[in-house]
């Protein structure tokens, strides 16, 4: 069983390449010029010197590998770790190097997760942008136990409780707890490999000092430094021990470092409760939305799904793209770990409402898709299929060696977590996957004897930009807002509303601040600044499910925005790998979407996505010229062969060929 359940620090860019639509910018403060940015040598020649090449998982950057201290604290310790960068040099002139403390996790791997799309123009121009594998993971010494991980795993999503309400509530329930716990991080630890006082040197303060000797390494004085997430945690820790050797640093869903282990959990389960409420809260002031949930109060609709599912786990058939279909379970932590993800992002949790709604009536296959493809799992056969790039053993690893969960001898310990579980147990509050996490941090090798202080961050002469969102659920605003209040160069950059992470989404404020941060020296006026382009939403604008049958839409371009829409948000392809992949239509027949030299491309073989009608036919999507097309044989209750197209240069939507008898030659401007 999966005690452990810490909602993972995921970078909220990373969903940003799900959002076809950005936002129209508006304008920021003004800033002033707090000092020019000096130009500083090319270091070309170091890279080779360092025996620079083009990282496997990377190409287009130059990875240098550093053998640094195994400890670098303890100089009687000899041993060494290997330790990989990947550097994107600058195209121009340089002011230096961008270090990027990336993706977040703890567990994620920087070097293939990679990107820079995002970036204004002159930051690529100007900075070398450096990511890294930290140590334990990727190209750098990585440590991973898969097969006591998916045991355990696929153990916590099917488990239900049968002795109460949800949680660890009987004696007998907190002992094989216990045991199931001990067994789990022993099979880990064994399946690893190294010896488990060796995991200690895998927390966050060595990787800390593996940047420093890479800035050593490079030459360069001083460097920008930006975390995200757990990046955070790495982007504070050096910025304590080396405060002299940063020109800025960037905090972006920023955790509050002072905090012990429980207090961390507990406040972020608290975040991600009221989060979920905002969504749901949004869900009945939206029209469209709240007639998709049949006009039932959406707060009531997920606690009445909850409940039920918490007393008896819902057995289901799940459609495969074979035709076939997978029998399982539907428990309630699948339900608790599906909406838990589903609150990084505002599409994200607009998709969640739309499976909830169709939940509602009956309908678990929309939640289904979304648990699946949150948690990895192939639905044919219910196996663990993990993520290439992210890390669950060091997750556990760096997260127990980082902070105390109590205090006082492991059975002491244990028995603390324990009891703090029982607080939160059940369906209110609605996600409390943290509760346990200290019973399993007590059996981890490197887990602190004593209990874990920090001082909090002053920072004083280094530009701080701490960026943060009120409705982020995995970083809460109130731990950024605190490591804010005690910097002595502080600037707070937040959205009313938002999400995980808020720089490199197209929104002018953070981005624009940023930018000229980096590029002209320039820090805002305020001190505290309200990034009014997010606005405070709590989703974005909801797309209904389909009706009940195509007689009820007003004419084929009503129908097929619709069905077009309901294919987008489909999660195997919203979600889905860059390689393509064949999904289940709602009501049978199948949807196949990959990659093509243009963009994409799409085939329909009898996919129905509204009861009594099905199309069959191809499309594509050109990335240059903005076009989504496809032509089908439409079946069923009407007939006809249709061409749809979507300008998204112009937002144009045409409809033409034969429907319903009548031949159509329909536009609209959405």
């Amino acid at each position: 069983m999966r005690k452990l359940f810490v909602f993972v620090l995921l970078l909220g860019i990373l969903s940003m390449a799900c959002q076809t639509l950005m936002p129209t910018p508006t304008v920021t403060e003004p800033a002033t010029i707090e000092a020019p940015i000096e130009v500083v040598p090319s270091n070309t020649s170091v890279l080779e010197a360092l025996g620079g090449s083009d990282c496997e998982e990377n190409v287009e950057l130059t990875c240098v590998t550093l053998q640094v201290p195994l400890d670098h604290f303890d100089a009687t310790n000899t041993e060494t770790i290997d330790v990989v960068f990947g550097v994107l040099p600058a195209s121009g002139e340089r002011y230096g190097m961008f270090v990027q403390a990336f993706p977040g996790g703890p567990g994620g791997e920087g070097i293939s997760s990679a990107y820079w799309s995002y970036f204004d123009q002159a930051v690529l121009e100007h900075y070398d942008i450096v990511y890294y594998d930290q140590r334990g993971l990727g190209l750098s010494n990585p440590l991973d136990c898969p097969v006591a991980y998916e045991k355990d795993f696929i153990s916590y999503l099917t488990e239900s409780d049968t002795a109460g309400k949800e949680g660890y509530d009987t004696p007998a329930e907190q002992e094989a707890l216990i045991a199931d716990t001990r067994t789990y991080v022993e099979e880990c630890v064994a399946e690893i490999g190294i010896d488990p006082a060796k995991l200690a040197f895998f927390g966050t303060d060595q990787v800390a000092e593996d940047i420093e000797s890479f800035r050593q390494a490079m030459g360069d004085d001083k460097f920008m430094l930006y975390g995200v997430s757990y990046g955070t945690a790495v982007g504070q820790t050096y910025a304590a021990a080396y405060p002299e050797h940063l020109s800025g640093l960037i905090l972006d869903g920023t955790i509050d470092m002072t905090l012990n282990g429980e207090a961390g959990s507990f406040s972020q389960e608290k975040a991600f409760d009221k989060v979920l409420l905002a969504v749901l809260n949004a869900c009945n002031e939206d029209e469209l939305c709240a007639a998709d949930m049949g006009g039932k109060d959406a707060v009531a609709v997920y606690d009445a799904l909850a409940a039920k599912v918490s007393a008896n786990p819902i057995a289901y058939e799940f459609p495969l793209a074979s035709g076939e279909k997978a029998k399982g379970t539907f428990t309630f932590n699948q339900l608790e770990y599906t909406t838990a993800y589903q609150m990084y992002s505002l599409s994200g949790r607009m998709i969640f409402l739309k499976a909830l709604a169709s939940a509602n009536k009956g309908d678990l296959v929309p939640i289904l898709r979304l648990m699946y493809q949150n948690a990895t799992i192939d639905p044919a056969t219910y196996e663990y299929l993990g993520d290439a790039t992210f890390s669950d053993t060091m997750f556990l690893s760096v997260l127990c060696t980082d902070d105390s969960f109590f205090s006082g001898t492991q059975e002491e310990r244990i028995e603390q977590s324990i009891e703090a579980g029982q607080a939160s147990n059940g369906t209110v509050p609605r996600l409390d996957g943290s509760a346990y996490t200290g019973v399993s941090c007590a059996f981890w090798p490197s887990s602190p004897p004593e209990v874990v202080e920090r001082e909090a961050l002053t920072l004083e002469g280094v530009p701080t930009f701490v960026l943060n969102a009120k409705l982020d659920p995995a970083t809460p605003f109130e731990q950024g807002e605190a490591v804010y209040n005690n910097l002595a160069d502080g600037y707070h950059i937040y959205a009313e509303g938002g999400v995980h992470s808020i720089f490199g989404w197209g929104y002018e404020c953070p981005d624009q601040y940023v930018t000229d941060f980096l590029i002209n020296g320039t820090l805002p006026s305020e001190h505290e600044i309200v990034c009014e382009d997010w606005g405070a939403d709590a989703t974005s604008v909801y797309v209904p499910n389909m009706k009940s049958k195509a007689s009820e839409y007003a004419d084929a371009m009503e129908l097929f925005r619709a069905i077009d829409d309901n294919l987008y948000y489909l999660p195997e392809y919203y979600y889905g790998d860059a390689s393509g992949d064949t999904a289940a239509c709602t009501y049978g027949g199948t949807y196949t979407f990959g990659p093509s030299d243009a963009g994409e491309t799409y085939t329909y073989d009898a996919c129905s996505m509204i009861p009594g009608l099905s199309i069959t036919g191809d499309g594509s999507y050109d990335g240059d010229k903005g076009i989504l097309t496809f032509t089908v044989d439409v079946t069923g209750d009407k007939e006809g062969n249709v061409t749809y197209t979507m300008d998204y240069n112009t937002y144009i939507v045409t409809v033409t060929g034969e429907y319903d008898g009548e031949t159509v030659d329909l536009s609209l401007q959405r």
